[in-house]
């Protein structure tokens, strides 16, 4: 997941929304990421899939929702055609450089976690918080030794957690003081944002028109499911007050999706404060 979510970030840095939609970008980073790390899957499961997850996502709880894809029809083939056409550009785009998109923040914040003598809760607090980063850019823009540096500040905050300060810490894996708490920004303003449901495409056409006039004539209109905000508050007359990561994968795994932030200009009078 980890991986195709960095495709996907490092896509659109080349690409526009306008030009292709996030919605099939998923799709194709999703089914090449099975491929860069040899665990290929069978491109009608991973369209099946998604193909459930928009309808859920359009529709909510209708039955209209609950309408699989027929393998023999022309929305497969059409998803299929997508499918191709976009992990082609992808590959294009990037150069063929996909290998190096595996090196993730995850490999890294088990080592350092066991090297400061944390916790077990610890490492997997700070886990929660480089799964949410995976939805903005952050992957693209630092470091992997950055993020997994900047998740464990942020999760020794919560608990409460006392880390070296002489020296510092971070400096042990050679990480930046600014750029930590610059992260550390970015993934707490995660937390101030509303949970989104569905976005139709940006795009000049709708590639979804298919499946716009469902089979049912009376479709059961569902108010979008909301999900309050975490309100992930920054104390600027002390300390960085991180909130608890939105998801507890397990170690094992890795979770969602993405988001920008205004990072320049919450990390610059953040660091004032914090220096």
């Amino acid at each position: 997941m980890a991986t195709a979510q960095t495709l996907l970030q490092r896509f659109y840095y080349r690409k526009s929304l306008r030009q292709f939609d996030a919605f099939r970008v998923a799709v194709s980073c999703l089914f090449l990421a099975a491929k860069v790390e040899e665990k290929p899957k069978r491109i009608k499961d991973v369209i099946g899939v998604f193909y459930a997850m928009f309808r859920r996502r359009k529709w909510q709880r209708s039955t209209v929702a609950q309408q699989l894809v027929d393998l023999d029809g022309a929305t497969f083939s059409q998803w299929r055609m997508w499918l191709i056409m976009v992990e082609r550009q992808v590959l294009i785009d990037l150069g063929f450089s996909i290998y190096s998109v595996t090196e993730h923040p995850h490999k890294y914040v088990l080592y350092y976690v066991k090297v400061l003598d944390g916790s077990s809760a610890l490492a997997q607090q700070a886990w929660g918080y480089i799964n949410d980063s995976q939805r903005t850019d952050l992957c693209v823009r630092y470091k992997s030794q950055v993020i997994a540096c900047a998740a464990i500040f942020l999760a020794s905050r919560f608990q409460g957690v006392a880390l070296p300060e002489n020296p510092p810490w971070y400096s042990l894996f050679d990480v930046d003081k600014k750029q930590l708490y610059a992260v550390s920004v970015v993934i707490v303003e995660l937390y101030k944002q509303e949970k989104i449901q569905w976005l139709e495409p940006l795009t000049e056409t709708n590639p979804f028109a298919v499946d716009d006039h469902p089979m049912e004539e009376e479709e059961e209109v569902q108010e979008p499911m909301q999900e309050t905000a975490v309100d992930g508050k920054i104390d600027l007359e002390k300390e960085i007050s991180p909130q608890e990561p939105s998801s507890f994968a397990s170690v094992e795994t890795s979770t969602p999706a993405s988001a920008k932030s205004s990072q320049e200009q919450e990390s610059g009078f953040l660091l004032e404060t914090l220096s």
